[in-house]
């Protein structure tokens, strides 16, 4: 995040803000916060270094983040090593799949086309949910079923996208060649650019299949996002340049005489500009969800200063000064001065009597308990440390606050450990459900069972808890449209 857009100390100004004081209600910088240690508890505390009263960490909306530079960001995810490995596996996936699909009979034919489709949209949808919880690489999915991991994905990108392919079609199978009108074609690809980003982010987010017809709910969509998702659209105007151009180099290198290699190399060469759109559309989750009801409005705010430690230190006391002593003016002075008094004559030391023993050595401080530092870390922000940490404790995990395993379970959600997310989550919703984290905790959760490991039953369930157990919070109330209509 630029310094640009985040607020600045408001005793340096120059300096970014990262932490609020209440009592001075003043914005302030690494050097204004007192970070230190509080032996009772070995716990750090945070500290206005102006006042002395306690400090928050300052957070901001995701959204202040320059959103273009997020998004041109996105041209290199495919290309990390990651990116590239999932390029090689999908385009493996499908190469394979449309072979049996052309020359298989008519129910393998149909097996492999599901495959294919399946395939090819599984792995769009996965980027674009990953993405927007915060993953900054391609982890590989969980596979649960072939209906869920397949078949669903196929049904929900070819209908999602219907508004747009059975138009093409109909364009093509009406017009030849040499009379078709080109204004209308214009106007075709206009439309196309402007709806299947919102297509896309309609199919991959669990809005029902009935509602991926519906043009006016996904227009409706689009204008709450406003100008974030022009950006996106604008975007698909070069993609689709690129695309075109990387389609023509699969093509060759389809037509090379190099048996299984060759549609391999090209089918993975021709996902660079889907998996780049994906993410377009995860990105624009990511920062902007909360307009459009996606996520619970709390995590859509971060650390403004992300990793970095106050670096401030505490004002000492003022003493006051020493009163000096009334001296007598020597006018007045009424006695004769007397001659200073020779000092005593140094007594001699007494003998020693019995031999000086060496020093005890210095007793040895117990070393910190591994939750006292895992509580440090996750204040401090230091999640990739914390998360060290937190895999270190044993199955029967110690009392920690909340927050811990709150950020715990997110930390580890993004980078791809699920059984620890589940873990870690669990732990508030069963021994902390009246922590105000609590409901934030079970969403997260159910998101987990029901978008990454394909358990859309203990998501549906964990969704009416919290419904039920806590209404009027924003967390029930995303909980809500995440549930069917009774």
């Amino acid at each position: 995040m630029s310094d640009s857009a985040l607020p600045h100390c408001q005793f340096h100004p120059s300096a970014a803000a990262g932490w609020f004081c209440p009592a001075c209600k003043a914005n302030l910088c690494p050097g204004c916060t007192v970070l230190e240690l509080q032996e009772s508890s070995n716990t750090e505390l945070l500290s206005c270094g102006r006042c002395g009263g306690a400090a928050e960490v300052l957070k901001v909306h995701r959204s202040q983040a320059p959103f273009g530079k997020r998004l041109l960001g996105a041209w290199l995810y495919p290309l990390r090593p990651s990116g590239l490995f999932a390029l090689v596996a999908v385009g493996a996936v499908v190469a394979f799949s449309r072979w049996v699909f052309q020359y298989a009979p008519l129910l393998p034919g149909l097996v492999a086309l599901a495959a294919w489709l399946g395939s090819f949209w599984g792995s769009l949808f996965w980027i674009v949910r990953s993405t927007s919880m915060g993953a900054q690489h391609f982890t590989a999915p969980d596979f649960q079923s072939i209906h869920d991991d397949l078949v669903d994905p196929a049904i929900r990108g070819v209908v999602a996208t219907a508004l747009i392919w059975v138009p093409g079609a109909l364009f093509l199978w009406h017009f030849d060649e040499t009379h078709r009108p080109l204004p209308l074609f214009g106007l075709m690809v206009l439309v196309t650019l402007l709806y299947a980003p919102m297509a896309l982010l309609f199919a991959a987010t669990g809005e029902s299949k009935l509602s991926l017809l519906n043009p006016i709910k996904v227009v409706g969509i689009s204008v709450k996002l406003g100008r974030p998702y022009l950006m996106v659209v604008a975007w698909m105007v070069p993609l689709a340049l690129v695309h075109a151009l990387v389609m023509m180099v699969a093509a060759w290198v389809s037509s090379l005489p190099i048996p299984l290699m060759a549609p391999l190399v090209a089918e993975a060469i021709s996902l660079f500009a889907p998996f780049v759109m994906a993410r377009l559309i995860g990105l624009l989750l990511y920062a902007y969800g909360d307009r459009v009801g996606y996520g619970v409005d709390s995590e859509f705010y971060e650390p403004a200063l992300p990793g970095v430690k106050p670096r401030g230190k505490k004002r000492a006391a003022k003493v006051p000064a020493p009163q000096q002593r009334e001296t007598h003016r020597p006018e007045l002075q009424r006695f004769t001065e007397i001659e200073p008094a020779s000092a005593p004559a140094a007594q001699p030391a007494p003998r020693q009597r019995f031999i000086e023993l060496e020093p005890e050595p210095a007793p040895v401080a117990a070393p910190e308990p591994l939750e006292a530092r895992l509580v440090r870390a996750v204040e401090a922000n230091a999640l990739d440390e914390a998360l060290a940490l937190y895999r270190q404790l044993p199955e029967r995990l110690p009392p920690l606050p909340a927050a811990c395993h709150l950020a715990m379970g997110q930390k580890a959600a993004t980078v791809g450990d699920y059984t620890l997310a589940v873990r870690a989550l669990k732990q508030v919703a069963q021994h902390s459900p009246e922590d105000p984290l609590a409901p934030k905790s079970c969403v997260i959760l159910a998101r987990l069972y029901g978008e990454r490991l394909g358990d859309a039953a203990s998501a549906q369930k964990l969704y009416r808890h919290v419904v039920g157990r806590y209404p009027g919070t924003d967390a029930a109330r995303f909980a809500q449209s995440r549930l069917p209509p009774a």
